[in-house]
């Protein structure tokens, strides 16, 4: 006797979308989950099918013409299931009585747009869900708050590398030169991989003439960068030989004021040396960090009325001061990365181990000064993290 057997074949419930095509920094970047369910499934069904397949977290609830309604999250179906009596109470309901209503986004939304539709979502560190859709109201995928910080994370670091890359070309880690009557060093070493330590030597073609710069941008990250960009790029077009130095620095406070509105600013030592008249003169903007090594003694070079940090106002005149200089002067300017760093006892270095430094340390040799300087700052804090970017310039006069 012959037995037929009748094979009946599996029809899964969970639908996917055909993949979709989206332009780019639109949120359609962002779907992580592209499965959905018509909304009168059985939630019992749906369970025995997610179970089946555990890359699914998050499907849609749609109609028939794959209008989405909400999202039911693969976890918290699951809790609803496993409390007491949940699997009697819940399974023969439908999709839609267990979903979460969402908001919804069009996919080709612009990313920052609906970053900042969902601003207050990402702050709370509950992961959401939203649903997107196209101009026809049909169902084209999930995504959540945590896809989007990935995504803003990850542009954040690119940019960051890229901020890196560029602050690498135009500063470096250590500056030496030698002139007719001048050495001049400078180290640099930054916190973070991007800083707001900023400097820059300009040589005069036609004369025995420099100027040094040594800034400290506020802040940290891409913002500071960008003004140290700026500064590197004014400092770097302009004529100093045939245009005088105050002018450039009162235009340059007034574009940071009038473009950051003191939001940002820059305590700075601008400093014009003039090898034959052996004469230095010093533009002081909030730094306050420049001292004169002559035969043993330290002395802190401050004006009698100082200027404010660029930035913080504008103005038209501004305060300097000249000083004459001996053979075996030496100028060194510090930022203040190198007094406020800490170490485990919570101690600041300070300015009293900078002048101590420099008068048990300094020999004549800037290149030995300046690695002595920083070994010992590096040695005082110990394990202790560096806080803020280091920059020290050291200018020998003969």
């Amino acid at each position: 006797m012959k037995n037929d057997s009748q094979v009946v074949s599996y029809q899964p419930i969970v639908h996917k979308i055909e993949e979709l095509s989206c332009t780019q920094f639109t949120i359609g970047m962002l779907i992580s989950s592209d499965y959905y369910v018509f909304n009168d499934t059985k939630v019992g069904i749906l369970a025995d099918e997610l179970s089946r397949n555990d890359k699914i977290y998050a499907v849609a609830v749609v109609d028939k013409n794959k209008k989405s309604y909400g999202v039911i999250i693969r976890k918290d179906l699951f809790d609803i299931l496993g409390t007491r009596f949940g699997r009697e109470l819940n399974y023969n309901k439908t999709a839609n009585a267990v979903m979460q209503k969402v908001k919804q986004f069009n996919y080709n939304t612009h990313i920052f747009e609906c970053a900042k539709a969902i601003e207050k979502d990402l702050l709370t560190g509950v992961q959401d869900h939203y649903v997107l859709e196209d101009e026809n109201d049909c169902f084209k995928g999930i995504f959540s708050t945590r896809d989007m910080l990935i995504f803003l994370s990850k542009l954040n670091q690119q940019d960051i590398e890229q901020a890196k890359r560029v602050m690498e070309r135009i500063l470096k880690n250590d500056y030496y030169v030698h002139t007719k009557r001048l050495t001049i060093g400078i180290k640099n070493v930054m916190a973070q991989d991007v800083g707001g330590d900023f400097y820059m030597v300009i040589p005069f073609k036609k004369s025995n003439q420099h100027i040094i710069v040594v800034c400290d941008v506020s802040g940290k990250g891409i913002a500071a960068s960008m003004i140290t960009t700026l500064l590197n790029g004014m400092l770097s077009i302009y004529d100093f030989e045939t245009h005088d130095l105050e002018t450039f620095l009162i235009h340059l406070n007034n574009y940071i004021f009038t473009n950051f509105e003191g939001e940002k600013f820059v305590t700075s030592a601008f400093m014009h040396v003039d090898e034959d008249k052996e004469l230095l003169t010093l533009y002081d903007f909030g730094h306050s960090l420049t001292y004169l090594y002559r035969n043993d003694t330290i002395f802190k070079l401050s004006l009698k009325e100082i200027n404010f940090p660029m930035g913080i106002q504008k103005i038209n005149t501004l305060k300097f001061g000249k000083t004459k200089l001996n053979s075996g002067d030496a100028i060194i300017t510090i930022t203040d990365g190198c007094i406020e760093q800490r170490n485990k006892e919570c101690a600041a270095y300070g300015i009293q181990g900078i002048t101590q430094f420099m008068k048990e340390n300094y020999n004549g040799d800037v290149q030995k000064f300046l690695d002595l300087m920083v070994f010992d700052i590096n040695n005082f804090r110990d394990t202790y993290p560096q806080q803020d970017d280091m920059t020290i310039a050291c200018i020998k006069y003969e």
